[in-house]
């Protein structure tokens, strides 16, 4: 199989140098395809003999983690976690491990896969079982590396809580933030549980090395688990408080409108009444506007005396 723009084949035998692209299929190689089209879905399924409804599902972006066989082809799908444009996603990612191929088949590129490509950490793809789960590592630290960066976000945002300028873009970003959480353990609890299914042994044989690393990634995945519970209650409790400040702020502004327009009534009221053609009381004398004025002074320090005694202003 010619490699095209999206598929990508690699090879390195335990003894070789460094991993090599290939052009043509070859037992114990890792391919990769990043957002293959339909034909190249179905030019992978004929050539690895793999079910094409299972590869289809593996670019379904709304994708569980789970674990499936199909004619002696384990597919293992799970989600990796990435930012774009100062959010933080979940992408499917498909894993399938054939007779003599590993495969990988993902909706978009998994920029931590590069780490295994690049040789910074050294992958030998004849190892299925070992590559299977060091391509497991790089998923577990997507979630690892993108939650440090939330929390450090939610962290700022408690320091802002005694800030008082607040706004609906802050509630949004919260909203975001809850959204992005709930989306990590739709990922992470699945994930668990194939770390626990993979540990019994049923799907491939393990050696004690590969047995001790599956360990060490469920309990990682575990401790992420639990890390996110307690962001997203932080994050819940936050917005929460941000809410009622919000409330707050706004019931003190109606408050200060409500008296505002309380004292705008008094003299309205008693300008009105003398306003009126009509005869009034000491209408002729020479100090009842005077009077008039006065009246209207004291009225509103009284009403204003009678709001600081009860609290409302």
């Amino acid at each position: 199989m010619v490699n095209s723009a999206m598929i990508t084949t690699y090879y390195r035998h335990i003894r070789s140098g460094k991993l090599t692209t290939l052009e043509h299929p070859k037992a114990g190689s890792w391919v990769n395809a990043t957002n293959p089209t339909p034909t190249e879905l179905a030019e992978l399924a004929t050539t690895y003999q793999l079910d094409l409804g299972l590869l289809t599902d593996g670019t379904d972006p709304n994708e569980s983690p789970r674990v499936e066989t199909e004619d002696g082809a384990i597919y293992l799908y799970t989600r990796y976690a990435y930012g774009d444009d100062g959010r933080i996603f979940t992408s499917p990612l498909l894993i399938v491990v054939g007779d003599a191929q590993i495969i990988t088949v993902s909706l978009r590129k998994f920029g931590r896969l590069s780490n295994l490509i690049d040789g910074r950490t050294p992958i030998v793809t004849t190892q299925k079982t070992k590559l299977l789960l060091q391509i497991l590592a790089e998923v577990q630290m997507s979630y690892t590396t993108n939650l440090n960066y939330l929390s450090k976000t939610i962290l700022g945002f408690r320091r802002e809580l005694r800030k008082e300028n607040i706004s609906n873009q802050d509630l949004i970003n919260f909203i975001d933030i809850e959204e992005t959480l709930n989306d990590f353990l739709s990922g992470l609890v699945p994930s668990g549980a194939i770390f626990r299914s993979l540990l019994t042994g049923r799907f491939f044989r393990l050696y004690e090395e590969d047995e001790d690393l599956i360990e060490d990634l469920s309990l990682g995945i575990t401790e992420l688990i639990e890390l996110t519970k307690s962001r997203l209650n932080n994050i819940v409790n936050i917005r929460e408080a941000y809410s009622t400040i919000l409330a707050g702020n706004l019931n003190r502004t109606f408050r200060r409108l409500t008296l505002i327009t309380i004292f705008m009534t008094i003299p309205m009221i008693i300008s009105s009444l003398y306003g009126m053609n009509i005869p009034l009381p000491y209408m002729d004398r020479s100090w009842a506007f005077v009077a008039i004025i006065g009246t209207i002074v004291v009225g509103m320090f009284g009403a204003g005396w009678a709001f600081r005694r009860n609290h409302w202003m």
